[in-house]
């Protein structure tokens, strides 16, 4: 076996490049891009033209578009009911341009007609993307390389030694599992764009190697920390002497921790910039061993296994425009939210035992500035000791039996029962985040990574913990109406886009997370795994659902939009995110949040067929 840091470069890339190639033409598809959909013409494989005839059997559909500058663009695609009406059926594609026509089998080759006849700034977004597409397909290479090197050593360890550890110790399993498993929709997440392939082994959470923070001396009038003093901070915190800098610096100045790769690349361009050189200054010594999370900027203070710290890193995941560093408005409206949703579990006993909250008061920016700050998250630990906790992005991964996370669960806490467990999942998941939209007009932008289930063999057997609430969606006049003592939570809110007018951004963000995410993405691989068609779960979904809203409505709440929109409407909101995050100008879309620009175009799978 392979030494634990060795790093194996893949041979080729060329079946990883046609697997994102497929995904990222699905996105084309599902997102309209360039009325791709909307502007073709679908002509069956009879009727394809005489020079394409030797391709038309791939597929039983083609579609036909024919506004791309000067060319004509052939598509083979197949039926779709899960988030678009056409799906990819094959490659190649088909391209016919001043008289000749060229297969197309690569991405590259299918974005530049994509980009055919667009003014060179909108093609370049394109030919931009082109790259991302390469980097993502280099990089599950080398992370599908790394999973079959740790399941043979997992294997040799026995595979029952995650069930040993404790709980800390198994969530970071399951974050390394969930992180080998790609994002349902967006089609290169695979890319953590500004990561080499050496960065990728030592920060990404594929390889989960530990390693070292390191730590920058900010004068105190640059540093501003959530709370006034500092003893909510975890015990190992270091002091001036631990990072080789002398204790009286202290009096002047406060230490904020630095990701080793922010440290190695930006850091001193970053302070050049801001004229802090002479003032901020670089301790010689690094401090605490982390571990990489499914997050990537989040990482596990191993000495303190209750504690997370989110930091700014200067990398791009889910979209160009998605860079991940730390807006200062966010240290304190993560904690503001979760305040809020404490507040309304304590008084809602169908949920109040089943929903946890992570801590996340604590934290610092210097002088407003997005490369220089942190959140440091607390974990309930006297709520988890005997608990597994397992991201929902998570539950579909592949697992060293050839299994995957799902049945493990099912098998661990539900005597193999598969069923049971996604009835119970969808219960608790449906009751909270409907219940928080249709009375208190909250919406969570809970996605797959902030939604944990947390598995226990005593007291409830399922519960849900959320993290990282600094992006719901709040009704804000309606909470303030029904509830003022709740809306006090609001006041401290320092980015208003999470404050709304209406209820329809509320319905955008249960639809899109909720439901498509955390919900139908689990239909899509149960089923299988069931012997049933996914017509039959979203059957049980949708009955669920409809359950839901009777007793929300014989509360008294109003539950005619969510009637509407979620069984009723023959389309589903969807996000935008290829066309917001990478192929589209924020200036184009108008989207004030790039994460939060939808669509109408879905099919809604809960109506039945």
């Amino acid at each position: 076996m392979k030494p634990s840091n060795a790093i194996t470069l893949p041979d080729s890339t060329a079946a990883h490049a046609q697997y994102i190639c497929r995904r990222v033409l699905d996105a084309l598809l599902r997102e309209d891009v360039r009325a791709c959909v909307s502007g073709a013409a679908p002509v069956s494989k009879h009727a394809m033209p005489a020079e394409c005839a030797g391709h038309a059997s791939l597929a039983p559909v083609w579609l036909e578009v024919a506004h791309f500058g000067d060319g004509r663009l052939w598509i083979p695609v197949a039926k779709a009911r899960f988030m678009q009406d056409w799906r990819s059926a094959a490659l190649p594609l088909l391209w016919r341009q001043g008289g000749q026509l060229r297969e197309l089998h690569a991405v590259d080759d299918i974005l530049a007609c994509f980009a055919h006849g667009l003014p060179a700034a909108a093609a370049a977004l394109f030919e931009a993307f082109a790259g991302e597409c390469r980097i993502a397909a280099a990089q599950r290479a080398l992370s599908e390389t790394e999973r079959e090197r740790w399941f043979a050593e997992l294997a040799d360890a026995g595979g029952d030694a995650v069930w040993r550890s404790h709980w800390h110790t198994r969530l970071l399993h399951y974050d390394r599992l969930g992180a080998f498993l790609d994002h349902p929709l967006y089609p290169t997440a695979r890319a953590k764009l500004g990561f080499e392939a050496e960065d990728l082994a030592a920060y990404g959470p594929e390889f989960q190697r530990c390693f070292q923070l390191r730590w920058l001396a900010v004068p105190r009038a640059l540093h501003h920390p959530s709370i006034a003093n500092e003893q909510g901070w975890p015990a190992i915190w270091p002091g001036f002497a631990d990072v080789g800098l002398p204790p009286a610096l202290g009096q002047t100045h406060a230490l904020m921790p630095v990701h080793p790769f922010v440290w190695g690349r930006q850091l001193d361009a970053f302070l050049g910039e801001s004229g802090w050189h002479g003032q901020v200054i670089c301790a010689p010594q690094p401090y605490l061993t982390v571990a990489p999370t499914l997050s990537v900027r989040t990482v596990a203070l191993l000495a303190a296994p209750p504690w997370h710290l989110k930091l700014p890193l200067t990398i791009r995941t889910l979209g160009a425009k998605n860079i991940r560093t730390i807006k200062p408005s966010t240290i304190r409206d993560g904690h503001s939210v979760q305040t809020l949703l404490a507040a309304i579990a304590g008084t809602e006993p169908t949920i109040a035992k089943r929903l946890l909250l992570t801590h996340e008061e604590c934290g610092a920016h210097a002088d407003q500035r997005m490369f220089l700050g942190y959140i440091l998250r607390r974990y309930p630990a006297e709520a988890l000791s005997d608990s597994s906790l397992i991201p929902v992005a998570s539950l579909l991964a592949a697992t060293p039996d050839g299994g995957l996370v799902v049945q493990e669960v099912a098998a661990q806490y539900y005597d193999g029962d598969l069923a049971a467990f996604f009835d119970d999942y969808l219960a608790l998941t449906l009751r909270l985040h409907l219940l928080l939209w249709l009375r208190y007009g909250i919406a969570l932008e809970s996605n797959q990574q902030n939604s944990v289930l947390v598995m226990s063999r005593t007291g409830p057997r399922l519960r849900l913990l959320l993290k990282d609430n600094d992006a719901a969606r709040i009704h804000a006049d309606a909470l303030a109406a029904r509830w003022p003592e709740l809306a006090a939570h609001l006041a401290p809110l320092q980015d208003r886009r999470i404050l709304v007018a209406h209820e329809l951004p509320l319905a955008q963000m249960f639809t899109t997370i909720t439901l498509q995410l955390n919900i139908a993405v689990l239909v899509e691989g149960i089923a299988p795994l069931l012997g049933q068609p996914a017509a039959t779960l979203y059957a049980t979904v949708r009955q669920g659902i409809e359950a839901q809203l009777a007793e929300l409505a014989a509360d008294g709440e109003d539950c005619t939009l969510a009637r509407s929109v979620l069984l009723d409407d023959e389309r589903l909101y969807i996000k935008y995110l290829l066309i917001a995050a990478t192929l589209t100008e924020k200036s184009a879309t108008g989207a004030a949040d790039v994460n939060k620009f939808y669509g109408r175009s879905a099919p809604n799978f809960l109506r039945p067929a």
